[in-house]
């Protein structure tokens, strides 16, 4: 009973999904002051809460915990003393919480019986949680290799401002919007971009291919 308790309260997935539209919104406010300081709070809670996600298996939860620390850490520290070196840290380590983050949720909801509420957030979650993975590795590839990505309008000039235009670039492309004012340059940009234009719609359709199939085969 106690290893099934957890299972049992969707309202995790939901804080989860409602601190990942949050951070969605404010990340179009980070060319301001406090757009940057609410982005970064934003961003934490999104971590946090993506840690109470794993709360139904231990294991991940000391994994998901070692991974937090250094990511709370390192963004926070870097927004402190706003040192371009510690960028890439920050965000390799956030990328690390993310991607573990998502596929402990896809493992979850993989293994759930009949379609529940659990199981509809959860997997809303994991798309969105891709979305900002990939929004993640564009970061990490524009920092490392500066001219990864042209902006057609205006070119962002700090860390704040790159990170709003690739988050809009990802879902761009996840959800295959494609505006076309973001253009991938170096080659893995453009592998990235790739990748995350198939697995968007392909996670989609198999989410929903899956929902469909356990509801007709249990009636």
């Amino acid at each position: 009973m106690r290893s099934s308790a957890p299972e049992e309260r969707p309202i995790r997935f939901a804080i989860l999904l409602f601190s990942l539209l949050v951070l969605g919104a404010s990340s179009g406010f980070a060319t301001t002051g406090i757009g940057e300081i609410l982005g970064n709070i934003a961003a934490s809670a999104v971590l946090l809460a993506g840690l109470a996600s794993m709360y139904h298996n231990r294991i991940l939860l000391v994994v998901g915990c070692v991974l937090l620390v250094p990511a709370l850490a390192a963004r926070w520290t870097f927004f402190w003393l706003q040192a371009s070196a510690l960028a890439p840290v920050s965000i390799l380590f956030s990328l690390l919480f993310t991607g573990f983050n998502a596929g402990a949720l896809f493992l979850y909801i993989q293994r759930r019986g009949s379609p529940t509420n659990d199981t509809v957030y959860g997997g809303i979650c994991v798309y969105i949680l891709l979305g900002y993975c990939f929004a993640l590795v564009f970061m990490l590839l524009e920092m490392l290799v500066p001219g990864s990505f042209y902006f057609a309008h205006e070119a962002p000039v700090g860390i704040p401002q790159i990170e709003s235009q690739l988050i809009y670039f990802s879902f761009s492309t996840l959800t295959t919007v494609g505006f076309g004012d973001i253009t991938p340059l170096t080659p893995p940009a453009k592998s990235f971009v790739m990748i995350e234009a198939v697995v968007g719609p392909m996670f989609v359709a198999v989410f929903l291919a899956r929902l469909v199939g356990i509801r007709t085969s249990s009636r």
